[in-house]
């Protein structure tokens, strides 16, 4: 881990005792007093957003549904909302952290409460549910309706609190053990054993273990996240659900970064495929939407290009070539496939990019 998330991480574990100093809503919200105190110390202009927002649209939401100027303020807002979230991407310099988890947040609650399905929060609910400070830095990106649930009913339990405790040691372990010491071991080791390689198979093969080491840093700290909740009595949604099991590209992304795919599913692929009835577009705008909330460029305009690609080869070509293939083979050659295909995009988006350049 970096010196940031562990010290994220140590607020976090701070926070479970402040979590217990209240039932319900109370100790949540103390929760929350010592997130915003950790955002500002470590960027102050995320915290006056994220504080500022969260305070403000709730009763803005409530004045704009007495003036009839719900689908006004939501459009405002989500224009809003996108517009720092791609200037802080944007601007050199800006130090902007979680910001692109309590983006999709912000984003969330003004869909659900613009097409009817929340009402607008209080002030002291919308930030409890912007501040929980175990997700706002890793995610999941959890739903507001949920968390309040959660959050009402909280009760003290041994085997909970025991449970999460476990799963912290071991996302811990995975993080810092298998991902930055063992998969950034191997790593090292191919890239001096392929150092006269081909670039391009030098590039495709680190990238390989990229994804490797992105999953067992990234999971094992959404499983400290998720771990450090269920101490609090939270249970937040899953994030991966055993990706590398997956029959296809496909499958693979429904379980990827599940909160994410799952946002992407909700807001825009069923949109825009309700908008133009072709799921291709759909799929192509949800992909865009995945690449361009890891970082706005050009490479990643082909990393979702690329993607898209994939599953729709996975969905229309694939199944046939594979039919002849036993199914228990097929299970094994399954996740060395969808891995080749994921870490063939950089070097093929590289050296498109260096062509056209």
């Amino acid at each position: 881990m970096t010196a940031l998330s562990t010290l994220v991480v140590l607020a976090a574990l701070l926070a479970v005792p402040l979590a217990w100093l209240g039932r319900g809503n109370r100790g949540i919200a103390l929760v929350a007093l010592l997130a915003a105190l950790v955002l500002a110390w470590i960027s102050p202009l995320s915290a006056v957003w994220v504080v500022g927002l969260g305070a403000l649209l709730p009763p803005a939401m409530r004045l704009a549904e007495r003036q009839g100027l719900q689908s006004w303020l939501a459009a405002a807002a989500a224009v809003l909302v996108l517009a720092v979230f791609a200037y802080a991407q944007l601007a050199p310099g800006i130090v902007w952290i979680g910001g692109a988890f309590f983006t999709l947040r912000q984003l969330h609650v003004i869909a659900e409460w613009w097409m009817g399905r929340i009402a607008a929060p209080s002030v002291a609910a919308h930030l409890r549910y912007q501040l929980f400070l175990p997700a706002m830095f890793v995610g999941p990106v959890h739903r507001l309706p949920a968390f309040e649930r959660q959050c009402a009913r909280r009760r003290w339990d041994l085997a909970d609190f025991l449970a999460g405790a476990e799963r912290v040691l071991i996302g811990a372990f995975s993080a810092e053990f298998v991902g930055n010491v063992v998969v950034a071991n191997l790593r090292a080791h191919l890239a001096f054993r392929l150092s006269h390689a081909d670039p391009f198979l030098l590039d495709w093969a680190l990238s390989a273990t990229d994804w490797v080491l992105l999953f067992f840093n990234f999971a094992g700290m959404t499983a400290i996240a998720l771990g450090i909740a269920l101490m609090m009595g939270i249970r937040l949604e899953e994030n991966f659900n055993q990706p590398w099991r997956a029959k296809d590209l496909l499958d693979f992304w429904s379980r990827w970064h599940m909160s994410l795919t799952e946002w992407c599913r909700d807001y825009v692929y069923r949109p825009v495929m309700a908008l133009t009835r072709s799921t291709l577009a759909g799929l192509a705008a949800a992909m865009l939407a995945i690449g361009l909330w890891h970082e706005i460029s050009f490479y990643y305009v082909g990393w979702s290009i690329w993607q898209s690609l994939g599953v729709v080869l996975s969905r229309t070509i694939l199944p046939p070539l594979a039919a002849p293939i036993p199914a228990g083979l097929r299970r094994v050659l399954a996740p060395l496939a969808i891995l080749a295909w994921l870490a063939l995009a950089r070097p093929v988006i590289n050296l498109l990019i260096g062509m056209a350049g």
